[in-house]
């Protein structure tokens, strides 16, 4: 149950980069000298930093945790955040000195699939001791994002859930499998301290070791998880929960331009349903819109308008399926 006396509605903690994306490339770019594409722009990105902008256009009222360089990059990337964000709290965006800030070159192809040169940076320098306790305590929901990709907080990331638990703080995490050294005993036992859990098919597939969504659902709930869901891309979601709920979503139509972020806006979606108190299937109907929102346009969180967009794209859904 959200706790309606806290401030702030939804506290990011993650990934924050300067994003460049380059559209449209193919598999020849590297056999010639030059490739002309329509756009290279920057944007901001990371998925603590996506969550955080939709969120905000969604009217609610979200505060960001990340670390940025004491570089040029690191004042675009505030800069980013003024223009595409709603009065997004900064105060938790922390400087790391004498390290760059975090950079991704996006390729995106025709298809809209992508291909990421990252350059991680001052997230790299994200420890729980950077995470503001008395902000998660005057918080709704804690969003941790990208479990799995920062190898300083992930294996202690259990502290700031347990904090959480503790201030009647929702915990709500997704994952983001892009190293191949992980313990992942310690991130398991840390699952009794998430109400939330959303990685995506690749992601439970290697914390959980099973195939079957149902059976990845299992082996969470059984280590404590309250609720799970499986992201599947193009083929919806899968929710389980411990009270016994369960059900699948098909994901919502959508004309794919870029896929980046996708996952980012379903967990804003998510988060946002939370928030005004409706039951899980409605919030995943929500996170369904927002990634399919998404996908449509160039970048990871530029798509997303405001709610009344997602209840539109919800209300033209439903009416095609009943028909």
């Amino acid at each position: 149950m959200v706790n309606s006396k806290k401030k702030t509605d939804a506290l990011c903690v993650g990934l924050a980069v300067v994003n460049f994306p380059v559209f449209p490339i193919d598999e020849s770019v590297f056999s010639r000298d030059l490739t002309r594409v329509e756009a290279i722009t920057l944007l901001p990105g990371g998925d603590a930093v996506n969550q955080a902008i939709v969120l905000s256009r969604l009217g609610v009222k979200t505060a960001l945790c990340c670390r940025r360089g004491d570089d040029y990059f690191g004042d675009v990337f505030l800069n980013l955040l003024e223009t595409f964000g709603n009065d997004i709290d900064l105060s938790c965006v922390t400087v790391a000195p004498q390290v760059s800030t975090g950079v991704c070159a996006m390729l995106i192809r025709q298809d809209g699939q992508r291909h990421f040169c990252s350059h991680r940076g001052a997230n790299k320098t994200l420890y729980v001791e950077n995470v503001d306790a008395d902000k998660i305590a005057d918080s709704k929901v804690l969003s941790y994002t990208g479990m799995c990709s920062m190898p300083q907080i992930d294996t202690k990331a259990g502290e700031l859930f347990k904090l959480a638990n503790e201030a009647e703080t929702i915990t709500v995490v997704d994952a983001k499998i892009d190293r191949t050294e992980l313990d992942i005993p310690k991130i398991m036992k840390q699952m009794r301290y998430i109400d939330y859990f959303f990685p995506s098919y690749y992601e439970a597939n290697i914390l959980s070791g099973q195939v079957l969504p149902e059976k990845m659902a299992d082996v969470f709930l059984a280590a404590g998880t309250k609720n799970v869901g499986i992201k599947l891309g193009s083929d919806g979601c899968y929710f389980a929960s411990g009270d016994g709920e369960r059900f699948s979503l098909p994901a919502m139509p959508a004309e794919v331009v870029d896929t980046t972020g996708a996952g980012d806006n379903f967990m804003a979606g998510f988060i946002s349903g939370i928030l005004r108190g409706f039951d899980p299937y409605t919030c995943c109907k929500l996170g369904a819109a927002a990634g399919a929102i998404c996908v449509g346009e160039v970048g990871p969180c530029g798509a997303v308008k405001n709610v009344e967009q997602l209840n539109s794209y919800i209300k033209k859904y439903d009416s095609q399926e009943g028909s």
